[in-house]
């Protein structure tokens, strides 16, 4: 399906593809199935991280991106458009965004206590899950023989990313049990993007940490969940501005033109969200923050990675030039056949010169570049990142229930901060009873590389 079809069928067709009406739907089945395969990638990376020393960024990268085409080929034979969503990226310490290493060599290899943040996604038919988590990389120890929790900013920044996508996780969810009184109410009020806003920016408060730019709460649709390079139009959430170094600018209504987010529409009953909230922490000067809202970063602390190179592109379908280029064109329609408006790896490209072509349709404006983006500082911020995709599940049976397609079963690592929550909505959100929400977590699948991959890394 491409991006034209996406924009011409119009609303009539938007309602009927992406309306969530049961947990047995065709529609909900598929995002299950993208949520089964995108947890149980991430829960290999995470054991083969922290198990058995996997420490090398491009084995790690290469690893998901191989098992989430070998996992998605095995269901829905019918469906042409499935597979990769977000090329596995693991950004470490400073880097917030991007860094997926197209060579074992040069690659970075984690260290004794660097924050790693994982980042990947799978769609099936436009169906996608979303999912990144952050943990501490202890290659040289086991986990069960930690004796004691890791402490200061880090288990601050940690603590404050993951307590603030549990409680938004939670907020979304009492739409369910109230909406037949109050449609998207929660303690008398909407649960709306401003609502989001308060919870999360409370918890940043609370934990003495900042919301980096590109965070976003959202609703997502088949085939639209953020992408950049992607006009939408009945967009409900909040964001924290836009990641893009081509929209460096703090003022809100600057920027982000393609992104005109709706913060007073009310989440709803049977529909899709994405919680994508990334933190930092920060000792730096006032001029670094975001001028409107002092919890936030600027854009402008945010910088391209000097040396790396950006190895994943986005077909930018708002431009339509005749390439003279072979590769290009090649590029192109490789792309446009099998990975529609999703991000592409470049080592994924079988064209050949695609690195080449690639680069003539960046020079067009035809693909962006997923720059990896690092945070600037001195001392350098620590950021960590929680990303999960969630369906609001009605149901005939009950009041319904969150239906957590992937990150809800696998929890951070073992920290201790010296900050606690002390708001009592958001104590409530956070409870076991979780303000009477349903929440089922979707299970991974036992995953393995396949042989002749994991020789392949061997070897090199």
């Amino acid at each position: 399906m491409s991006l034209q079809e996406i924009v011409i069928d119009g609303e009539e067709t938007v309602d009927t593809k992406n309306a969530l009406i049961s947990i047995d739907s065709p529609i909900s089945l598929k995002y299950v199935a993208a949520g089964r395969i995108a947890q149980s990638v991430l829960s290999y990376l995470v054991r083969e991280i922290t198990e058995r020393r996997m420490t090398n960024v491009y084995d790690i990268c290469h690893a998901g991106d191989s098992l989430i085409e070998l996992e998605t080929s095995k269901i829905y034979k019918n469906v042409d458009e499935k597979g990769v969503a977000a090329p596995t990226t693991v950004d470490v310490n400073n880097c917030v965004q991007g860094y997926s290493p197209l060579d074992r060599d040069s690659a970075y290899v984690l260290s004794n206590g660097d924050i790693v943040k994982i980042s990947l996604g799978v769609h099936v038919d436009g169906y996608t899950s979303l999912v990144s988590h952050t943990l501490i990389a202890l290659p040289t120890i086991i986990p069960n023989d930690q004796v004691a929790p890791a402490t200061g900013v880090l288990a601050d920044v940690i603590c404050a990313t993951y307590l603030a996508t549990e409680a938004v996780t939670s907020l979304l969810g009492t739409v369910l049990y109230r909406y037949e009184n109050q449609l998207g109410c929660y303690g008398n009020r909407p649960v709306n993007g401003e609502r989001i806003r308060e919870i999360v920016e409370s918890v940043a408060k609370t934990f003495q940490v900042k919301i980096v730019p590109g965070s976003a709460v959202r609703r997502i649709k088949r085939f639209l969940v953020g992408q950049d390079t992607v006009h939408e139009v009945d967009i409900k959430g909040y964001t924290w501005g836009s990641i893009s170094i081509e929209a460096m600018t703090d003022d809100p209504d600057e920027g982000d033109l393609k992104k005109m987010i709706d913060t007073e529409a009310p989440a709803e009953p049977g529909e899709a969200w994405l919680v994508d909230i990334s933190m930092c922490t920060f000792s730096g000067l006032e001029s670094d923050l975001n001028k409107k809202n002092g919890l936030q970063l600027s854009r402008r602390t945010l910088k391209p990675h000097r040396d790396l190179k950006p190895t994943i592109f986005t077909r930018d379908y708002n431009r339509h030039l005749s390439m003279k280029l072979k590769s290009a064109r090649g590029v192109l329609i490789e792309v446009d056949s099998r990975k529609s408006v999703y991000p592409v790896h470049l080592s994924a490209l079988s064209t050949s010169g695609a690195a080449l072509g690639v680069a003539a349709l960046v020079n067009a404006e035809i693909m962006a570049p997923t720059k990896v983006m690092m945070i600037q500082g001195s001392p350098a911020p620590i950021g960590a990142r929680m990303r999960t995709t969630v369906l609001l599940m009605p149901s005939a049976k009950h009041v319904g229930e969150v239906v957590r397609l992937s990150g809800g079963s696998i929890k951070p690592s073992w920290v201790h901060s010296e900050f606690e929550v002390t708001d009592e909505e958001i104590i409530e959100l956070l409870s076991e009873k979780r303000a009477g929400v349903r929440v089922r977590n979707i299970q991974g699948i036992a995953v393995n590389m396949v042989k002749d991959d994991v020789q392949e890394m061997e070897v090199e």
